[in-house]
């Protein structure tokens, strides 16, 4: 039995070991992508403590051009605060990515993201709310992608966030985010022998 269940270990690492080595980023020109990221945050400021918070990005983007990826993301962010309050931001706006392949699986990337949100803040216990101004969220970011298939990509990544008001009152400050995501890449090539596009292999 041991030599059976040795055999079995050795089979799943040999298997495992391969598709690492072939899998292929695909960052071709002319890939789509969709995909999300779930995010931590934390805060550099002076701000209240963050108790429960939930925060998601879907993106949606397009190589143009070999290794460089243009597209838009949406933010969605709840959060409660020490003070029974929730905020509830919401935004969108562009991103550029630009990968560095490898030999490897694994191909390095920077980006930079810029966001127009909007807040609400909600009372916990009242039917009270109100809207702070809207800020502009500028980030800066690197990070690497796992392809553990030619379209299928585990992501990680650190941002620097500045966000920043036209308000004085709520003024200017700077978080540090470690996200967490994934990826789909479907490439389409273009068939000069027919009219129309066909998906590749």
């Amino acid at each position: 039995m041991n030599m059976i269940y040795l055999r079995k270990i050795k089979l799943i690492v040999i298997c495992c070991t391969t598709i690492c080595i072939t899998a292929q980023a695909q960052i071709d020109r002319n890939t789509w992508t969709v995909g999300g990221s779930f995010d931590l945050g934390i805060e550099l400021g002076r701000t209240a403590g963050s108790i429960d918070r939930f925060q998601v990005q879907p993106k949606v983007g397009y190589f143009p051009i070999k290794h460089l990826q243009a597209g838009a993301v949406v933010l969605v962010d709840y959060e409660k605060t020490e003070f029974r309050e929730a905020v509830l931001q919401t935004g969108f706006g562009p991103f550029v990515r630009y990968y560095i392949k490898t030999p490897k699986n694994i191909s390095p990337y920077v980006s930079t993201e810029l966001l127009f949100t909007s807040h609400t803040t909600f009372a916990l216990g009242e039917n009270t709310n109100f809207r702070r101004p809207q800020e502009t969220l500028i980030r800066p970011g690197v990070g690497f992608a796992i392809f553990l298939t030619p379209r299928i990509a585990l992501e990680n990544q650190v941002n620097f966030e500045y966000a920043t008001t036209d308000k004085i009152k709520f003024g200017e400050w700077s978080t540090l985010q470690f996200s967490v995501g994934f990826q789909l890449h479907f490439y389409r090539k273009e068939d000069t022998k027919k009219v129309g596009v066909s998906v590749a292999n």
